[in-house]
């Protein structure tokens, strides 16, 4: 693909909103001609700027009213790579992201919960008992102002 310029840039911001929109709406909306937009949002496609497009949940109609990010310190045992324990973690229902970072911990999870003892349950009954699990430091979000 060549350069990413301020047109794509437009049509992902668009698309992150208002990804159900059709060609013409976002045209529309972008002040851009219908062809020009589909084939701009192709070639973001075939080039992997675009990986997927997907859905934003609203978890508390679901029920899933808490969220956590879960820190993890990495012990080597010899049973296990960072990675690997990452893409081991990566499995567990309810988490949504896994990263593996520099700094005072290793690993950083974001977890969904029903509620304080279902995430309890998983992170002291599962991802503590992991092996290449440290320790854990867990941290509630109140409120989420962007997504």
């Amino acid at each position: 693909m060549k350069e990413f310029d301020k047109i794509d840039n437009q049509i992902v911001e668009y698309l992150r909103e208002n990804g159900r929109d059709r060609v013409t709406e976002i045209a529309d909306e972008l002040d851009l001609n219908r062809v020009t937009v589909a084939q701009r949002i192709e070639k973001l496609v075939s080039s992997g700027v675009i990986e997927k497009f997907t859905v934003k949940l609203d978890y508390e109609s679901m029920g899933l009213d808490v969220l956590a990010y879960v820190f993890i310190s990495f012990k080597k045992t010899g049973k296990t790579t960072q990675e690997e324990l990452a893409h081991i973690i990566s499995k567990l229902d309810g988490v949504e992201e896994v990263h593996i970072i520099a700094g005072e911990f290793d690993i950083i999870t974001k977890v969904r919960a029903k509620n304080l003892r279902e995430l309890g349950e998983k992170v002291v009954n599962k991802i503590r008992g992991y092996p290449g699990v440290e320790t854990t430091f867990s941290h509630l979000v109140f409120q989420t102002i962007k997504d």
